[in-house]
Formats: structure tokens, sequence, C-alpha cells
């Protein structure tokens, strides 16, 4: 569904993912992991156009997106195409990402209504079923401050569904919250694992990632390392690397 070829990113001078190239099937859920700095959020910002690539290319279903070849580098496609693509990804980021001048209800109608074109009873009706689906049917007329950590990060995520996304990329989702908000969020995203919907998921949640990912991809300098099933990660010694960031995430 989502495939990668060669992806790099540099800021100036400074490579922080430096070719790769990676296939995400339809309904796989794929986990990134890695050291703070391996690469792992600015790939997935990648896919999701919120970072401009610096050279390889990404295609969503076969098709190239936001960018083609030309004579002279990367030729990026019109906004118009861009937000087009990127309604299709559905992104969920560490900080929530809320407007703070909107009720939870609003927040999650806004992008149906200002982007898709949807109607606002339409769109009310959707984001009211999705706000029930996260478990916030009772705080949809809440505004962020006036929710939990892990409210917020459930109506984010109702946000994003609610453009109907054919994949979700979630950025370190429960790495902002306190330790007994998180299970809130990843019960979450094992019910839409249960549907059937395609994920890729930066997270230093290893019980997680053991328990919903069909494979774990682990980076490190902007490279990957390892991309293998929970059942091998956990318990080959393929790498170094590897085996010491495990042994430091258990310390904590």
């Amino acid at each position: 569904m989502i495939t990668l070829r060669n992806i790099e990113k540099f800021y100036g001078s400074l490579p922080v993912v430096k070719g790769v190239s990676l296939e995400i099937r339809k309904g796989e859920v794929v986990c990134l992991v890695g050291p703070s700095g391996s690469g792992k959020s600015t790939l997935l910002r990648c896919i999701n156009n919120l970072e401009a690539l610096s050279g390889g290319e990404i295609l969503l279903e076969g098709e190239r997106v936001y960018y083609d070849w030309s004579p002279h580098g990367l030729k990026r496609h019109s906004a118009s195409r861009i937000a087009q693509i990127r309604a299709r990804l559905g992104m969920v980021f560490q900080d929530f990402n809320l407007f703070p001048h909107m009720t939870a209800l609003q927040n999650v109608m806004e992008g149906p209504v200002q982007v898709l074109g949807v109607k606002k009873d339409e769109a009310r009706a959707r984001a009211l079923a999705l706000l029930q689906r996260v478990g916030l049917a009772e705080r949809s007329d809440h505004y962020p401050d006036e929710l939990s950590g892990g409210q917020k990060q459930r109506v984010a995520i109702a946000r994003a569904l609610a453009m109907k996304p054919e994949a979700m990329l979630f950025d370190e989702p429960t790495s902002a919250l306190d330790p007994e908000l998180v299970h809130e969020v990843l019960s979450v995203m094992r019910e839409l694992r249960d549907d059937g919907m395609t994920m890729i998921i930066a997270t230093h949640e290893m019980n997680f990632a053991r328990e919903v990912a069909d494979r774990i991809i682990f980076l490190d300098g902007g490279l990957i390392v390892e991309d293998s099933p929970p059942s091998v990660f956990f318990e080959a010694n393929a790498s170094v690397r590897k085996d010491s960031f495990l042994r430091n995430l258990s310390r904590r």
C-alpha cells in the first residue's frame, strides 16, 4: 500500500534519514522503534509530507505522490494534489495538536467540513460517532484544556479518523502522557488494529509493539538496522545496538 524507495532527508548538510526503503502492505501494523534521533519521527513526517524529501520517492498504492522526477531534481506536486494525498493518511502527533479554541466535537468536525466539503450536520454526526468510539461522547463539548492528556490524544485519533484515512501514522502517541493514561490510547489503537487499519507507529512502548505489530523496524542513525516480526525481533541477537537499546528501555 505504501512504498518508500531510497528516502533521504537532510537538514542542511546533516543527514537524518539515509536511503530508507520500505514496503507497507494494506492492513499491516508496522512499529518503528529506535533511540531518540534515529529518524523515526522524521520518516513519518516525510510519509505525510510534513517534511520535504531530500531524495527518493513515496508511492501510495503504486502512485508516486508529492513529487515527480525532473532533470533538475524533485519537482513538487501542486498544493491541491498534495492535500488530496495527505487526506488519505491520518496523522496523530505526540503533542496532540488540537485547536485550543474549539471543543472536542468541533476539533473532530473541522477537517471533514473544511477539507472534504462535508455538510456540517453530516460532519457532526460522524464526529459524535467517533467520539463515542474512543470513549469520549460525554466530553464532546469540552475544550482541550478541560481534558486529560489521554483524552486529548483520543480526540486527536478521532479527528484523524474523521477524514476516513486509508492508513494511520502515529508519532510517539503516548510519549507525552502520564503512565496511568497510556492504556487509554493504546486500547483505541488495538481496536483500530482489530478493524484492519493500516498503521505505522513510532513508539517506545515495547510491550505494545510486541502485541500488535506485524513487523518491528529498528532504526538507528537514519538507517534500518532490522526489519522482523516481533517473535524474531525480541528473541534474536541480530544487532548489538538493538540489544543495548532494549536493555536501556527495560531499566526505565
